[in-house]
């Protein structure tokens, strides 16, 4: 549907746990969204978010454009350059979503937004005013017909075009247009009176199966004029136009003479009223004169609805014709207008609103990619979060996992820039990675030819050629995850703040070392109070500048428990599609045992840190302690090494800075290209 204003079109979005077996998206939407998203008054709005980025993701396949889709409000429609949905998606109805959302994409893709913008111009031109009379009315009349013209002709394209959508749009199309009661009503002849509203309520369902096109006198003709299964003929919104003003000046002249008829019919019923001498009432035989004049008006005005009688029978084609019930009338006239709404796209929100509060938690979820990450643990499935980007959106919206006091926020800030100037030093050591030296041998006896040789060859030289030898530092991409559970507190996590902060400050002094660095820690997350385990991802070299930890680490504190394999399940496959280096390292600070999420955590987080090493990733993993028990220290450090691997390290927190010295000389490695 297109609009003059334009179009918008509200939608009902909640997310709930029911998904028809059959609907489109059941197939992929899997556990994600198999959960109840009610929480009290409030819903998921992680999975609202997800759900919102597959549209998005889905309007763009669609129409081979990289159309902004934006998500505010309650309302879905199209402004000519983007794809506006509404903030709420329900379950059931999240296949008339997406379905709506491929249309008013392929508005953008195939419309042409000037002819609607204007229109009464356009209309003129095609000789659709040809007296330069035409309402305000008319220009309506048109508009509908041009909007649903135009709606079969896009949809026709890209239905062809992305056969894998189909049936998006059938649910869109069953949701506003095949209701039961729409095809009660045309079954049971309603609507047949030779008028506009009735025209226009047979037109936009003519893809109704229950369609009846001897309903009305000019139906026929206008089922043929339109000609549907040959819509695409239509190439363009001109071409639709052109064949809605040929509608309009069709049905306008017969519906002219139908008016002229009734006025006439209308006309002679009340002159045969005032011919009776005593239809004044004035005579003393007044109630008989009345009565007979009652009964001669009943046989004027069967007369002269007499037309519209046979239509009525001429439309049920024989078949038995049954009056809808009050309630069933009300139905109707409620999804008539629900229809013409959809093509003025006016369609009033319903259901529960998403808050400002809301409003502004789902924006930092979908600015920060946040997404919920199912984890299998033998036969269950347990949801993850993972916070792609910290933003100071999501530091202001989900301010669980941050530090909000003042007093600790300067205190951090200070950690801070102490990692900062720590890390300039190994930096300037790290700068002579950004030179490369080659030694060039030549007079070889094999290798290529040097060319300035090739003079001696005459001479009896063999040995004329030459090999260029290059030293070059490694690549690395260095991801560090710090443990942010509540035992962190204090100079443990400082301590690893400082460590991780100098490794990125030099890793930003030279080339080829892309580091990143997350939080791992355990909570909830858009409005769902379930407790899962949560990773937020802090920086990342390859996006961010050294501003980022400047401004924004000061707020990095600690929450919940130590979620461990869990937490470095859900993000597998995103260190896996950026570690494209030639090495890579995983770099874990933790100061306890996995806390229960999983069955056997230990064993679990050891199966997690196999498959990494699998993948090719060298695993380094600290214990900080400040634990002075040696019979206790020993019982945990033999538990870490289980997970982590005989190579791991039980360290005291004052000593973690002395890793980033480590890592340093490590990255000063070389290798040979020949």
């Amino acid at each position: 549907m297109i609009d003059m204003k334009i179009n918008k079109i509200k939608t009902r979005n909640t997310i709930t746990t029911s998904y028809q077996n059959n609907s489109a998206s059941s197939f992929w939407l899997g556990s994600e969204f198999e959960i109840h998203s009610d929480t009290g008054n409030r819903f998921d709005l992680t999975k609202l978010a997800a759900a919102q980025r597959a549209i998005g993701n889905f309007v763009s396949i669609v129409t081979g454009k990289q159309i902004p889709v934006i998500f505010k409000g309650q309302e879905s429609y199209t402004d000519g350059k983007s794809v506006v949905i509404g903030t709420k998606i329900e379950g059931k109805n999240f296949d008339p979503a997406v379905g709506l959302a491929l249309h008013e994409g392929s508005h953008i893709a195939l419309t042409d937004f000037n002819i609607v913008e204007n229109l009464y111009r356009e209309i003129s031109l095609r000789g659709g005013n040809p007296d330069l009379n035409m309402t305000d009315e008319d220009e309506s009349l048109i508009h509908n017909l041009l909007n649903w013209i135009e709606d079969r002709r896009i949809d026709l394209a890209s239905y062809k075009a992305a056969p894998g959508y189909r049936k998006y749009y059938e649910s869109m199309y069953d949701k506003y247009f095949n209701d039961k009661v729409i095809d009660k009503a045309l079954i049971s002849g309603e609507k047949v009176s030779e008028d506009w509203d009735c025209y226009l309520f047979h037109i936009i369902n003519f893809t109704n199966p229950n369609r009846n096109l001897d309903a009305l006198e000019k139906l026929r003709d206008v089922w043929n004029l339109i000609n549907l299964s040959n819509i695409q003929r239509l190439k363009s919104t001109s071409d639709a136009l052109t064949l809605a003003v040929e509608v309009y000046l069709m049905l306008k002249q017969h519906i002219k003479e139908q008016e002229a008829v009734q006025s006439k019919a209308n006309s002679q019923s009340s002159d045969n009223q005032c011919d009776n001498p005593n239809c004044s009432g004035e005579s003393d035989s007044g109630d008989k004169a009345d009565g007979e004049d009652s009964s001669d008006d009943g046989e004027d005005k069967h007369d002269a609805a007499g037309q519209n009688t046979s239509n009525q029978q001429q439309g049920s084609e024989g078949s038995k014709t049954s009056s809808l019930s009050k309630a069933d009338q009300q139905r109707l006239e409620k999804q008539i207008e629900q229809q013409k709404d959809f093509l003025r796209g006016e369609i009033d929100p319903e259901g529960r609103k998403v808050t400002k509060k809301d409003g502004n938690l789902l924006r930092a979820i979908k600015e920060s990619g946040t997404e919920i990450v199912p984890v299998q643990d033998h036969d269950r499935m347990i949801d993850t979060i993972v916070i792609r980007k910290l933003t100071k959106n999501v530091i202001d919206h989900f301010d669980r996992f941050f530090d909000t006091s003042s007093y600790n926020q300067e205190r951090r800030q200070q950690v801070v820039n102490k990692g900062i100037i720590l890390g300039k030093q190994l930096g300037r050591k790290l700068q002579v990675r950004n030179e490369d030296r080659s030694l060039k041998s030549t007079r070889l006896p094999n290798g290529k030819i040097d060319r300035r040789l090739i003079s001696q060859l005459g001479a009896g030289a063999e040995n004329v050629f030459h090999r260029i030898v290059t030293d070059q530092y490694k690549n690395y991409f260095l991801h560090i995850s710090i443990d942010a559970s509540g035992s962190m507190y204090g100079t443990k996590l400082n301590n690893a703040i400082i460590s991780a902060v100098a490794i990125a400050q030099a890793a930003s002094m030279t080339r080829g070392i892309r580091v990143q660095i997350s939080f791992r820690g355990t909570g909830s997350v858009g409005g769902d109070n379930t407790d899962r385990s949560v990773t937020v991802y802090a920086y990342d070299s390859a996006t961010d500048s050294m501003a980022k930890i400047k401004s924004m680490f000061k707020y990095i504190g600690t929450f919940g428990c130590t979620p461990e394999g869990l937490a470095f399940k859900s993000i597998e496959k995103y260190l896996l599609q950026d570690a494209k280096q030639e090495e890579c390292i995983f770099l874990n600070y933790s100061d306890g045992m996995p806390s229960s999420y999983v069955n056997q955590p230990v064993e679990f987080t050891a199966k997690v840190i196999k498959r990494f090493r699998e993948h090719g990733m060298k695993i380094i993993s600290f214990f900080i302690s400040d634990q002075s028990n040696d019979m206790w220290r020993e019982r945990t450090i033999q538990i870490f090494r289980k997970m982590y691997g005989l190579d791991a390290e039980y360290i005291d927190p004052t000593r973690i800075i002395d890793i980033s010295k480590a890592l340093n000389k490590k990255f000063l490695e070389q290798k040979q290209l020949s």
